[in-house]
């Protein structure tokens, strides 16, 4: 979990109530009060309410109604501190959170795998979380610093998804919400660097975790599969994900269908402006529409 004292925190207190909270909290503990538009994410929310599927400490202005507190104890909050007279409560409350239960919330995982490489996994994985992202969710993808060159960040220094993996449900999703990187020019998409394989993502900040599995040992489990017009699609046979044929290669649509033994989701040409986008950190904000509402017309159309 993240040291105590650089804690993102949100307060959604009041007037003045807020004001001293926040001062304290930031005084006294080091926690950095930050707002909904990130960068970091707040693991844990101090407000007047119960914020459901969210780590909550209440606060009230002055000594609680027992059965308020009760009310609330019940509903899943941390703690009730009546302020100020138990505020030196509110700096035990992050404690609480690895023996708290996640809620119910648990994104949706896209798996994206590349029947070889340079298929395009990473460029495919970044566009369909931006999908997400422009209808109004909250998308994160997983992928490696090639992943992360694509959307203009530089190589990864944190912890990824093995070492996420060791920790408890709700210790990663903490560590989650404090890494992630937010994608410039596209509201709700962010990027966590380090690459592997994630197997729970309760409690992750998003609606969708899109993940970016290059080339893994079988594309079994794999939602979206991304191959070249080539014979590397004798790998994706027997995959039972969408089939994106990505680029130009030697086989026509005749020799692929052979090849895979049934028709692919679809094609997607190759594009100099989707490569230029690669190049110059872009991606997916500086793809061409027209090569984003083809890729999201096939992902939502089927085979064809």
């Amino acid at each position: 979990m993240r040291r105590l004292e650089d804690l993102p925190v949100r307060v959604e207190l009041p007037g003045a109530l807020g004001e001293e909270v926040a001062a304290f909290v930031e005084g006294e503990a080091g926690w950095q009060v930050v707002g909904d538009d990130g960068p970091l994410m707040p693991v844990l929310t101090v407000a007047t309410g119960l914020r459901p599927g969210v780590a909550t400490v209440v606060v009230t202005d002055g000594p609680a109604d027992q059965a308020a507190v009760r009310s609330a104890l019940l509903g899943g909050a941390l703690d009730v501190v009546a302020w100020p007279q138990e505020r030196a409560r509110l700096l035990e409350a992050p404690l609480r959170i690895r023996a708290t239960p996640v809620g119910g919330h648990a994104p949706a995982v896209c798996r994206v795998a590349g029947a070889g490489g340079g298929a395009g996994t990473s460029t495919i994985a970044l566009t369909v979380a931006a999908l997400a992202g422009w209808s109004g969710r909250r998308a994160l993808v997983i992928g490696g610093d090639d992943l992360l060159a694509l959307a203009g960040f530089p190589p990864w220094r944190g912890p990824g998804a093995a070492e996420l993996a060791v920790l408890d449900v709700a210790d990663a999703a903490a560590e989650v919400a404090g890494l992630v990187l937010p994608v410039p020019a596209i509201d709700g998409l962010g990027v966590l660097g380090g690459g592997g394989l994630v197997s729970d993502v309760a409690g992750w900040p998003a609606d969708l975790v899109v993940v970016d599995e290059r080339v893994p040992a079988t594309l079994q489990h794999a939602d979206v599969v991304v191959a070249r017009a080539d014979t590397s699609l004798r790998a994706v046979v027997g995959a039972t994900g969408q089939v994106l044929v990505n680029g130009d290669g030697p086989l026509d649509g005749a020799g692929i269908r052979r090849m895979l033994g049934r028709s692919p989701t679809g094609r997607l040409p190759a594009s100099a402006r989707v490569a230029r986008a690669g190049v110059a950190g872009r991606v997916p904000s500086g793809l061409p529409g027209s090569w984003v509402a083809q890729l999201r017309s096939l992902l939502e159309g089927g085979p064809r």
